[in-house]
């Protein structure tokens, strides 16, 4: 088999290295020249292509590689299984861009070519990205792609779950989404249809019927008081309890609000840190806990019952306000993206959510900036890492902030994004959704190539929630001023 060549050829180039050293630096595996825009250069007895496509790079450039198992320290997402061993690249000169191909040989039951895709480590995510431009050459059993990560590459495809309405696959942080029937069965076709699918169920959630709102055992020492456009359309209350108490608040519009809370710290976001993968709101911890640091607010979605902690010895009135926005819909339907192309998943659990609050009356106003630049080098935002004490997930926490902060600063400047929404929602979302996949760009482009027409293929799915969300607003509904709320808290 190749690959069983390919090793050998690995072992035998080591061995021999010190004897040649002509073809490359003594010690290690020969090393080739890379002419940008050239023909591809082979290596581990052409079980690995390497190009580097007219400018992707430039000057000296020279390449080597190696061949060994999956380390234990590297392991494949959950959603993804791997094939064959790691193929390691040893790369010398500036490169920017580049395409790798690798053949595969046996594949695992079940396992289609078509499917496969490669795979480059990522140091900064402590994750492995999946390349784009991908093309599988079943005549020559060879998966290739193009790459911005130089380190490591490994052959993979979705964990397919079967059942009879279809096949699903698992993202980085174990949601299943299921996959159309019909759909081409391609690595990327699959990852578009798994996020249309997780579009439907984002917006479902933001824009759905008044859930259950229980209030007992009620607070007898405070007094809450509801203002809203048009009246009876959201509901608070406060229950009894010793220490902290809980808010519990619903919002019975079909569309999302951004509920503002005290700049004094009185009232935060409840993580429920139970919450599985499967459920709906999976990621309502993080998406609060990014809001609290970059706006003081939490989000409330259509139709949603949201609790909320009220810290103990608070004198005076407590005042929560509350405006409709589209900004949540921009949160929810990309940080589902993330986490569908991203191994990102750390980030997005409740549990680093809740870390993430407990640190923030200490650390959130001096990390907060930097935090939304996305600028791990600053010493606000190691201070507040530590006290986390969440390790292995720096990188995409500060990704999720960046792309949280940029869809709130790109949100605020569209016209009825957050004021007179329903009125404007076929103007707005257009807007929104756009903006919301250039702040998605940001990100990928730090570990996919520009321009990828493969996430871009995955981030158009978010075209849909406008339309989807109009459907789901009555026309009774679509008037000036709907969705301002006011909430009073009184302590007796």
């Amino acid at each position: 088999m190749k690959l069983a060549r390919g090793m050998l050829a690995g072992i035998l180039v080591t061995t021999l290295g010190a004897g040649l050293a002509a073809c490359g630096p003594i010690g290690v595996p020969e090393s080739r020249l890379v002419e940008p825009g050239g023909a591809y250069e082979s290596g581990l007895d052409d079980m690995v292509r390497f190009n580097v496509p007219a400018g992707g790079g430039r000057g000296d450039i020279r390449v080597s590689f190696g061949v060994e198992p999956l380390p234990a320290d590297r392991p494949a997402p959950p959603g993804i299984i791997t094939v064959g061993d790691m193929v390691t690249v040893d790369l010398r000169g500036d490169v920017t861009r580049a395409r790798i191909a690798i053949d595969y040989a046996e594949l695992p039951a079940g396992v289609r070519p078509e499917m496969l895709n490669v795979f480059a480590w990522s140091a900064d995510l402590g994750g492995w990205v999946p390349l784009t431009a991908s093309v599988t050459d079943a005549v020559d059993r060879t998966v290739a792609g193009d790459t911005a990560l130089f380190d490591s590459f490994v052959l993979g495809t979705w964990r397919l779950g079967t059942d009879a309405a279809g096949d699903s696959i698992t993202t980085d942080n174990g949601v299943v989404l299921p996959v159309k029937a019909g759909t081409d069965r391609t690595f990327w076709a699959y990852a578009r249809a798994a996020a249309a699918a997780s579009l439907a169920d984002a917006v479902e959630h933001l824009s759905g019927p008044p859930e259950e709102l229980v209030c007992e055992p009620r607070a007898a020492n405070t007094t809450v008081q509801v203002a809203s456009t048009p009246a009876g359309r959201f509901d608070a209350c406060v229950l009894a309890g010793t220490g902290s108490q809980q808010i519990r608040v619903r919002n019975r519009l079909p569309f999302p609000m951004l509920l503002q809370l005290p700049a004094d710290g009185r009232v935060r976001p409840l993580i429920d840190t139970q919450t599985t993968a499967d459920s709906p709101d999976a990621l309502d911890g993080i998406r609060d806990t990014l809001l609290t640091y970059l706006t003081g607010a939490v989000a409330v979605g259509g139709g949603q019952t949201v609790t909320l902690e009220l810290q103990p010895g608070a004198a005076g009135p407590v005042r929560l306000t509350g405006r409709l926005d589209w900004s949540v819909v921009a949160l929810d339907t990309g940080l589902r993206q993330l986490d569908l192309l991203l191994p990102n998943s750390q980030a997005l659990r409740p549990r680093t959510a809740e870390a993430l609050l407990l640190a923030h009356a200490e650390h959130g106003a001096a990390a907060r900036d930097a935090l939304a630049a996305g600028d791990l080098g600053d010493p606000a935002v190691q201070n507040l890492l530590r006290a986390t004490g969440v390790t292995g997930a720096d990188r995409s926490i500060a990704d999720v902030f960046q792309f949280s902060s940029c869809v709130l600063d790109r949100t605020a400047t569209a016209a009825g994004a957050s004021q007179d929404v329903l009125v404007a929602l076929r103007n707005a979302g257009p807007t929104v959704i756009s903006f919301t996949t250039d702040c998605l760009n940001t990100i990928y482009e730090k570990y996919l190539p520009e321009s990828s027409r493969s996430a871009k293929a995955v981030s158009d799915t978010l075209k849909g929630a406008t339309g989807a969300i109009r459907n789901a607003v009555p026309k009774a509904d679509r008037k000036r001023g709907t969705g301002q709320v006011t909430v009073t808290l009184t302590p007796r």
